[in-house]
């Protein structure tokens, strides 16, 4: 089971990247680091993860305290701040466009300014903080009021005690959430404009408009080096070993809590309001445009041929990786690599598959496997040794035993890993767009197509098409989250 992973990893991602690292480090570095303009959107990407890291957890923390009590609706609540996860870019793009972009609802046009970048990226990772953060507030209750007992007031007992245990935290969960931001490309494509266009977007620009492979190569190595330190910083936390918490009594409806949610939240509300389903009937059959039919095929066509790929890798990745810790750590690379980088390698190492569906596929499957994956591992390690090991004195080789003993017993946690990595297969864009060929526009990029030509109707239709992905997505999201049980 290793080897298939470490045959698949060496294809699929170390053999592409391999080929980025050296078109990057031969003519196209000189060009990349002669030019002002690519350190530009290098800085402007480095304040984007950073800002966004600082505001996540600006909010998160806060929250994560307010959350260690029980109160009506708080499961609820914590649903919805992890929904982003399975949202598509295009969704969110659309959502806050309806709400602040140039038809925008409230009449106040926020298109291509730092503020409505860094508003979707606290949308979007706000549940990962979030689900960080809360298990350590639930487990400080116990030292926190052993500081008051001992005569601190709250203020000096967060800052002495809480604060120290919560650092490790607080820095995997600003740097989780730097590494997302800082390689993002879909919110900065759609929200931002020319002039907040990250290193991913320019890389994406470079190849789409000027075939200029040696530069995107360049500007890819430097963006995957900065992921790597994020990386090896975030691989050197040690969280302090706390006992777990139990939830604090209600003190109320917490008002003040659903006020934030509703004013993060909003573009997704007006989202839907603004969709008109019968721009779906013009988008079903459209001339102008790829069909709404034909992206819809295409959409879950992909999505199932992925998924097949993606299954037993997931699988034989988790059964492998949960007795050891190098696997473990191998495996989460596809995890911290850009979907453009990911298009961009293919199209470098595999010239002769150009136009394959083959490279779409894998693709895909290399983004949505360690998903599955990261949702099963916790189960698989909770179970005694012993299950395993009888069936194996009863004769059954190790596939089977995991088929009919263990998997039965974990099922929640593989059916919340296939809705995650069926949801990020739905909603894939970079790669997409990178390897886009016109017969295979799924409904993400049918969307995109829509958004680049002006007037009322494409508008129409995209936000009609954006509302269709986020139920289906959301459809996926109640069985993650049926599935993943309650927090704290």
């Amino acid at each position: 089971m290793a080897g298939l992973l470490l045959l698949f990893l060496g294809l699929a991602l170390f053999y592409p990247l391999g080929r980025i690292l050296a078109l990057g480090l031969g003519e196209g570095l000189a060009l990349a680091l002669a030019n002002p303009y690519y350190w530009g959107r290098y800085a402007w990407s480095l304040e984007y993860g950073l800002l966004s890291a600082l505001l996540t957890l600006g909010l998160a923390l806060p929250l994560a305290f307010a959350f260690r009590r029980r109160f009506p609706g708080r499961e609820a609540f914590l649903a919805l701040s992890t929904l982003p996860f399975v949202l598509p870019t295009p969704v969110v793009a659309l959502g806050f466009l309806a709400l602040l972009g140039p038809r925008g609802v409230l009449g106040v046009d926020l298109y291509g300014t730092r503020a409505l970048l860094l508003w979707a990226a606290v949308f979007y990772n706000l549940g990962l903080a979030l689900r960080i953060l809360l298990p350590v507030a639930v487990a400080l209750e116990g030292p926190l009021q052993a500081a008051r007992v001992l005569g601190a007031t709250p203020w000096r007992a967060f800052l002495r005690v809480g604060l120290p245990l919560l650092l490790p935290a607080l820095a995997g969960a600003g740097l989780l959430v730097f590494l997302y931001t800082f390689s993002a490309f879909g919110v900065p494509l759609l929200l931002g404009g020319p002039r907040y266009a990250t290193l991913e977007v320019e890389v994406y620009t470079l190849l789409a408009y000027r075939l200029a492979f040696p530069e995107a190569a360049a500007l890819m190595l430097l963006q995957l080096l900065t992921l790597g330190l994020a990386v090896l910083l975030y691989g050197r936390l040690r969280p302090y070993p706390l006992p777990p918490g139990r939830l604090s009594p209600s003190r109320g409806w917490p008002w003040a809590l659903a006020l934030a949610f509703a004013v993060l939240y909003a573009p997704l509300g007006v989202l839907f309001l603004q969709a008109d389903p019968a721009a779906l009937v013009r988008a079903w059959s459209s001339e102008a445009f790829t069909p709404l039919s034909l992206a819809l095929g295409n959409t879950f066509r992909f999505s199932l041929l992925a998924l097949l790929l993606a299954l037993p890798l997931g699988m034989a990745y988790a059964v492998a990786a949960r007795r050891n810790r190098a696997l473990d750590l191998l495996g989460l690379f596809p995890l911290m690599v850009s979907p453009v980088a990911v298009g961009l390698g293919y199209l470098l190492a595999y010239p002769a598959w150009r136009g394959s569906l083959a490279l779409l596929l894998l693709a895909y499957a290399l983004l949505a496997y360690p998903l599955l994956a990261r949702a099963l591992l916790p189960a698989l390690r909770s179970l005694p040794p012993s299950l395993l090991q009888a069936a194996r004195v009863l004769g059954a080789p190790p596939w089977r035993a995991f088929l009919r003993v263990e998997l039965p017993l974990v099922l929640p946690a593989f059916l919340s890993g296939l809705a995650l990595a069926l949801a990020a297969i739905l909603g894939e864009f970079g790669a997409s767009l990178v390897l886009w060929r016109p017969e295979w526009t799924t409904l993400t990029l049918a969307i995109y197509e829509r958004l680049g030509r002006p007037g009322e109707g494409p508008f129409a239709e995209a936000l009609a098409m954006a509302a269709l992905l986020a139920l289906l997505s959301g459809l996926l999201f109640f069985l993650l989250d049926r599935g993943r049980g309650r927090w704290g």
